[in-house]
């Protein structure tokens, strides 16, 4: 089935059971960070496994829920969970959450996620803004989908992946709720396991500030059909070999629990500036 058609009746189905909701910002909630979500108005929830032609959530962290509803008059709608390529998805089936968004009227995408460290100024529990990334996936989730002029243009510019306007806005969120945070670049590798240190100390020489599995194919799927991209990368870890600490998903999903809290008042004010 063309990718376009699967979208298309994703779609169909979703509005059926929101009666055309609308939602002006999308929300993707990383490994750990479900409930960090805003309480919101008129809620409807949707699971994944519902909705025709989704992908599905496998990894324990990622509840694989769309929340629809409203905060203080915007219109929101929140992915709580992500798919991964190393769940064994296809990569650009990766795109289809996206293109859906778009599909429902999404204009701005907030993509959390946990990520690895390799800055000694972000430690654990700090937020790095991203304001561009390295993709050494080896992979795009673009390829392959070239032949649907409405998912947008074929070759685009990324010199602004990242909207330095909700950047400016996040870094001023952050300080407002004393979260310790700084700008910084995010490199994404397949997974599902850890780096290694030799190739941690690599991406460092490369420019990296972050590290991690997702984030990616989700930014080149939204900046392909016009949506403005604000990048939360929160620190779980350092990366490997920087720490004497072993690395686990559940490390992962007990230190972003920690922050939960902190999240959701940032997102209060996010849903609100931006």
């Amino acid at each position: 089935m063309a990718q376009l058609t699967q979208v298309k009746k994703a779609v169909a189905f979703i509005q059926k059971k929101t009666k055309k909701f609308q939602p002006e910002i999308a929300l993707i909630t990383g490994s750990g960070l479900a409930g960090s979500i805003p309480d919101l108005q008129q809620k409807i929830t949707i699971p994944y496994s519902s909705i025709p032609g989704f992908l599905q959530s496998t990894v324990p962290g990622h509840t694989g829920n769309l929340i629809f509803g409203i905060y203080k008059g915007r219109k929101i709608v929140v992915m709580q969970g992500r798919f991964h390529y190393y769940e064994g998805h296809c990569m650009k089936d990766l795109a289809i959450a996206i293109r859906t968004l778009k599909f429902l009227g999404v204009q701005k995408l907030l993509v959390s996620a946990a990520v690895g460290s390799l800055d000694l100024k972000l430690r654990t529990g700090s937020l790095c803004v991203l304001k561009d990334h390295i993709n050494f996936m080896c992979n795009n989730p673009l390829i392959g989908n070239n032949h649907e002029p409405e998912f947008g243009p074929m070759f685009f510019d990324l010199s602004v992946a990242y909207d330095k306007v909700m950047r400016k806005t996040a870094l001023a969120a952050a300080k407002k709720c004393k979260i310790n945070a700084g700008e910084g670049v995010y490199l994404a590798v397949t997974g599902p396991n850890f780096e290694t240190p030799s190739e941690i100390q690599m991406f460092k020489k490369w420019g990296a500030t972050v590290v991690g599995m997702s984030v990616v194919p989700e930014v080149l799927a939204a900046r392909q059909c016009g949506i403005d991209v604000l990048g939360l990368a929160w620190v779980s870890n350092m990366g490997c070999g920087i720490e004497k600490t072993p690395l686990s998903h559940e490390q992962t999903v007990r230190e972003t629990k920690k922050i939960e809290g902190k999240f959701k008042k940032l997102l209060e004010i996010l849903f609100v500036k931006l």
